[in-house]
């Protein structure tokens, strides 16, 4: 079952059998829907209360094509899913349409309901993971920097520090994974290379990402740690708008696999 959250969009004619197909099995795994007529101003009114918009692409409707391509825009620009459900003899004229590109998922009738079902159920945890606060661990022996770094992400994350490597090998064994781990580059007793090697080395922390946050910008070091394929190297000097942008895109490239168009 899926937990208390955001809704699925779901835009089709009223009283149809694929509506009532929707309708009827998606809240039987606790999908919740919000079923709209295929109205733009409809849907912006509730653009903001789901994350998956289903649409069942009537090609005998005048404004298909334009709901399509809202859709497709809203998706692309917030990082949200549209699938799509298309009557067989209509799915060639559907496909030519640019907007049916940016689809995750297009379902032909007649349709395997099973297949939505599941489709949607895990797209719906996907989103669930995203939008839950993630919890950062900040690795760093500056703890005047530290303390910068909790003021500036308290509000999006939770934070934990800790002031040396070592600790942060000890914090590891002992406690939950972190969702993402921050991590300076001169530390006094093992250096953030040398972290990085020894977690990625350890099968219980090998998959948690790694950030460089550090004030380290020489080629070499950048290099040396490049070598080590961690999930990005930022530096200290950067604002704290940039900081929040660059972990959001960090978080925003998980799903994107997810939400892009399923070959």
């Amino acid at each position: 079952m899926i937990s208390e959250g955001r809704s699925i969009v779901y835009i089709g004619p009223e009283k149809h059998v694929v509506t009532q197909a929707v309708e009827n099995r998606l809240p039987e795994v606790g999908l919740k829907v919000i079923s709209l007529p295929p109205d733009i101003d409809e849907i912006n009114r509730h653009r903001d209360s789901a994350d998956i918009f289903l649409c069942y692409a009537d090609c005998s409707s005048p404004k298909t094509e334009a709901v399509m391509h809202y859709l497709s825009d809203l998706c692309s620009d917030e990082h949200r899913s549209m699938c799509l459900i298309v009557d067989n003899a209509a799915h060639e004229q559907v496909m030519k349409m640019k907007s049916a590109q940016r689809a995750t998922h297009i379902y032909t009738r007649p349709l395997n309901m099973t297949d939505i079902v599941d489709d949607l159920t895990e797209l719906s945890k996907t989103y669930e993971e995203f939008r839950r606060t993630k919890t950062l661990l900040v690795v760093d022996d500056d703890e005047d920097f530290f303390m910068i770094m909790k003021h500036w992400l308290k509000k999006d994350y939770n934070i934990v520090g800790v002031h040396s490597g070592i600790d942060a090998v000890r914090y590891l064994k002992n406690n939950t994974p972190p969702d993402l781990i921050l991590l300076d580059y001169e530390m006094p007793d093992l250096d953030g290379y040398d972290v990085m090697r020894l977690l990625h080395g350890t099968p219980q922390t090998s998959e948690i990402p790694i950030i460089f946050l550090t004030g380290v910008d020489d080629r070499a070091s950048v290099m040396r740690v490049v070598n080590l394929k961690p999930d990005g190297y930022l530096l200290k000097s950067m604002r704290k708008s940039e900081l929040l942008d660059a972990l959001n895109r960090f978080f925003v490239m998980k799903i994107l696999h997810c939400s892009m168009p399923q070959k």
